[in-house]
This record gives C-alpha cells, structure tokens and sequence, in this order.
C-alpha cells in the first residue's frame, strides 16, 4: 500500500529516451523496419531540408506577409499579425492564444507550396491512395503556431488509430508520450462509467486528465503507476508518433509545427476498425461493405507494397 501511495505522490515516471537519426543515413527499408512497423516513436532529422518553409517560415514573415489572415482560435477572432504579437510576448503565466489543427487546406496557395513535396519519412501513407481518397481527402495536413507556456488541450492518441508526424519548423516543443499499454492507467473517456455518454462514446482516443502537471491524485490515483517517455521537438525535426501512442505537448520557445496523419500496413487493422466504427457510423452504407472494402484495399495495398 505505501508503494502505491508513493506511485500517486510521484506521478508518472519518464525516459527521457528516444532515438534520433538522419534520413539521409537511416533510410527508408530501415526505418520501416526498425520504427513503423513495431509502431516505436523515433525522431527523424533532414527530411524537411527540401521546405522552402525551412528558412521562410519565420515568425517575421508571417506578419509581415500574412499578416492580415483571419485566423479563430477557441472562439475568438484575430488576425495573423495580432497571433504572432502575442505568440513572441508569450509566457507560461500568461500563454498566447494556441492555433492548432488548422488545416493547410485554407492557407493562400503559397504557403501551401512552401511544404511541398511532403517529407518522405511521412510515407508510405495508404490514405493518399486513389483507393483511400477517391470520394474525399483523408489525410490531413495541419498547422501549429504558439508561444512560451502553451499546452495542447487533451492527452490524447490520433483519431482512427493513425500515426501522426510531426515536423518542427521553428522553436522548441516538449512531448510527453504513453505506449498503448499504459491505456488502464489514462482514464479514457468513453470507459463503462460514461457508456450513457454519447459524446463520450466518440472520442475513445481522449483522456480524462488534462493536466500532466498538476492532476487530480484522488479521481485519478491510477495515473501515478503509468510510465512514459518526455523529450524535446528541435527545428528541422520529425517526430513519429505511432498509431495509439498516447501524447500531448508544451512549448517552450515560440512554435511553428506541421503535422500530418497517415495509415500504412502497421496500423491498417487499427484504422479499419475505428473507420467502421466512428466513421461510418449513421451513413447508409452497410458496415459490412465497409469492411468488406477496406480488407479488400488493405490486402491489395499490402500486396503492392511487397512488388
């Protein structure tokens, strides 16, 4: 009992471990092999050297350029340039407005062209394909501005069980991520205690604690038994944050980040069963077509992949 009265008074326990390597060194094969495939978080560096967002994508130029960009951040309206002012006075005490999620979609197109080709760690993503993408995009590319002392809101896997790839263009990010396996001890929404939660029911990749730092010892006294790892994003960085792996962040220089979800055959049965499930729940098409399809593209992409 006194252990497990010191695990809650602890909290979690970090490693601060994570491999990091060179694209130009670690190579495709390898790191499918090494990474992707057993679905272990690994920071890549040099994929995104090709960005013109490498050396453009400064704080300066999105106000000077972009600076009159209406942006909405939970609620509230401001322009780009009234972002960046606040993002650079940022402090932990009082945190900048967060944009996050905000899909590269609704940029101006030369913004867009300035992550353009996507970085090959990010691939191969099955979503891309005319048999995934057809009807409409599946994949999404998103952007991240913030400064000194913001948080993301929820602790959290990617929905549909993709992988998320995230690439640092500017400041530094602290990650905290939770191996699949630590999901009993994350208090998961949607557990037998909210089964008459719909909203709960939908968002089975969310966690219950939303602050790492300072949680409830008494409503979440599991939490302190739970073992992660924390380490730190750096500019021209790609972290792969594998299919169910647990994670959130905090900034700790002004930010700017691109992330990108993807599906390959690592965690393909994964997607398959959420995409039934919580996507197409409500439509017309019988669920059992929907499987049908996806096992028929999953054996086929699979199958291609091997030529």
């Amino acid at each position: 009992m006194s252990d497990q009265l010191e695990a809650v008074r602890n909290g979690p326990t970090f490693s601060q471990e994570i491999d990091r390597h060179e694209w130009s060194q670690i190579g495709c094969e390898r790191y499918v092999r090494d990474y992707i495939n057993p679905l272990k978080p690994v920071i890549i560096t040099g994929a995104l050297d090709q960005w013109p967002a490498r050396d453009k994508w400064t704080f300066e130029f999105f106000k000077e350029q972009y600076g009159d960009l209406d942006l909405e951040i939970d609620g509230r309206k401001l322009s780009m340039a009234r972002l960046i002012d606040e993002v650079v006075a940022s402090t932990p005490e009082s945190p900048a407005p967060y944009l996050r999620n905000h899909l590269v979609t609704k940029l101006p197109a030369a913004l867009q062209a300035d992550i353009a080709p996507m970085a090959s760690c990010t691939r191969p993503n099955w979503l891309e394909h005319p048999l995934m993408s057809a009807r409409a995009p599946m994949t999404y590319t998103e952007l991240y501005i913030g400064g000194k002392g913001a948080k993301f809101p929820v602790l959290h896997y990617d929905g549909l069980h993709t992988h998320a790839f995230l690439m640092q263009i500017q400041g530094v990010k602290e990650y905290i991520g939770f191996a699949p396996d630590q999901t009993p001890y994350l208090y998961v929404r949607g557990n037998a205690e909210q089964e008459n939660d719909a909203q709960a029911r939908e968002q089975p990749n969310i966690s219950e604690i939303v602050d790492i730092e300072n949680w409830d010892t008494n409503r979440f006294s599991l939490f302190g038994k739970a073992k992660g790892i924390r380490f730190t994003l750096h500019p021209g960085e790609t972290l792969f944050m594998p299919s169910g792996w647990w994670h959130t962040a905090r900034i700790l220089t002004p930010s700017i980040t691109v992330s990108i979800n993807g599906v390959n055959a690592a965690n393909w049965y994964d997607f398959s069963k959420d995409f039934s499930r919580y996507y197409m729940a409500g439509r017309k098409l019988p669920i059992w077509a929907v499987n049908a399809y996806l096992l028929f593209v999953g054996k086929w992409l699979d199958l291609v992949a091997a030529v």
